[in-house]
Parts: structure tokens; C-alpha cells; sequence
């Protein structure tokens, strides 16, 4: 797994709107602007979010960016593969992998078991709760 810019900002964008999720849309210059990214990447992103059904748009004047559902039922591991990130830990847990040692790897076991719970805790952290953590810390 390696995760990149795409998915950092997309992260970004998607707990700005949870956070105004009750107030009222946000734009995507809005959201860039505020973190100094680039504001047609933050436009891209919320476009494959709204795609995924997790962001809803309005336009017009009032209009902008909002979750198309609570922050409470969009996890990390939501937004993240919406965005089109492998969360593989390994390369070889991917049904893609050619590696020699697949018959025989000793590590292949661990490396599943650690994957599973490593997205099982991505699918547990929900935009809401880390708008709580996060609120907690400051």
C-alpha cells in the first residue's frame, strides 16, 4: 500500500464536508484554498467521490459539495477506494501478483492476517469519528 497525494487530499476533502455537513456546501476553490492544493486536483477528486456516491453536488449559486450520506456511515477504507487506491500491504496479496514464492512463502499467512485487521480498522474509522479525534486532540 502507498498511499498517495490523491488520497491524502481526497481525505481532506471528504472530513471538510463532513465537518460543514449540517451548514451548507463547499466548494472545491473553498476547500483548496483553505490548504494551499491545487484547486483543479480538489475538483477531480470530489468529481470521483460524487461518482462513487459518497459526495453529492448541487450548482447554482448556493451550491457546492456534500456528502451524499452521514459522516457516520463513510469509512476511510470508503473514501479511499473510491478514489481507486490499492490498500494491499503487500504486492503479493494482490490477485494480480506473479510472485515465485506464492506456493510456498511462509509470510504469506501473517501478511493476510495483517491486511485483514488493517482494513477492518479502516472500515471501523468513520469521517464522523475522526471529526472527534481530531476535535479531542486540539
Amino acid at each position: 500500500m502507498n498511499l498517495t497525494k490523491k488520497s491524502s487530499y481526497g481525505l481532506i476533502a471528504a472530513l471538510e464536508l463532513a465537518h460543514h455537513s449540517e451548514t451548507k456546501p463547499q466548494s472545491a476553490t473553498s476547500i483548496a484554498e483553505q490548504y494551499s492544493l491545487p484547486v483543479s486536483f480538489i475538483e477531480k477528486i470530489l468529481h470521483e467521490l460524487r461518482h462513487a456516491g459518497i459526495v453529492s453536488s448541487k450548482q447554482g449559486r448556493s451550491g457546492g459539495y456534500f456528502l451524499a450520506r452521514s459522516p457516520e456511515t463513510i469509512s476511510v477504507r470508503n473514501v479511499l477506494e473510491a478514489l481507486g487506491e490499492s490498500l494491499d500491504l503487500v504486492g503479493c496479496l494482490n490477485s494480480d501478483s506473479h510472485c515465485d514464492l506464492t506456493a510456498c512463502c511462509p509470510t504469506q499467512g501473517a501478511w493476510r492476517h495483517i491486511d485483514t485487521r488493517f482494513k477492518d480498522l479502516l472500515d471501523s474509522l468513520s469521517l464522523q469519528s475522526l471529526l472527534h479525534s481530531e476535535l479531542d486532540v486540539s
